[in-house]
This record gives structure tokens, C-alpha cells and sequence, in this order.
């Protein structure tokens, strides 16, 4: 277990998986799922999610993903 925390603080994410998971979140997956198949986690993905949308799309989306 303490192997896997290292190993996903770690981790850097691509430009292109960042894309990914912006498409991925606006097709409706939730941050739970993506960072389980983004081996990070689901602050990582909000974090990055939120970076890339302006904050009034962000909560639509995230309205909708719940």
C-alpha cells in the first residue's frame, strides 16, 4: 500500500491524458472512476478537470457527474 501512494504522488500526467480526462469528464465519467483508471487521485483530477473549464462549467459539469 505505502509503495502505491509513493508511486501515484509521483506520477506526472500528459498533456494528452489531461485532454482525456477533460473529454472523459464532459462525456459524464465521475473523478472516482478517472482516477482509478488514471492511477492518481480524484483531487488530481479535480485539480486538472478545473484548470482546463472556466469556473461556471466546471459546476454545471460537476452538477451533472453527481
Amino acid at each position: 500500500m505505502y509503495v502505491k501512494i509513493i508511486e501515484m504522488i509521483s506520477r506526472r500526467l500528459t498533456k494528452i491524458q489531461k485532454a482525456e480526462i477533460l473529454e472523459a469528464y464532459r462525456a459524464g465519467d465521475n473523478s472516482n472512476h478517472l482516477a482509478e483508471k488514471y492511477s492518481c487521485t480524484t483531487n488530481t483530477i479535480i485539480r486538472t478537470v478545473k484548470n482546463l473549464l472556466s469556473d461556471g462549467e466546471y459546476k454545471q459539469l460537476k452538477e451533472k457527474n453527481y
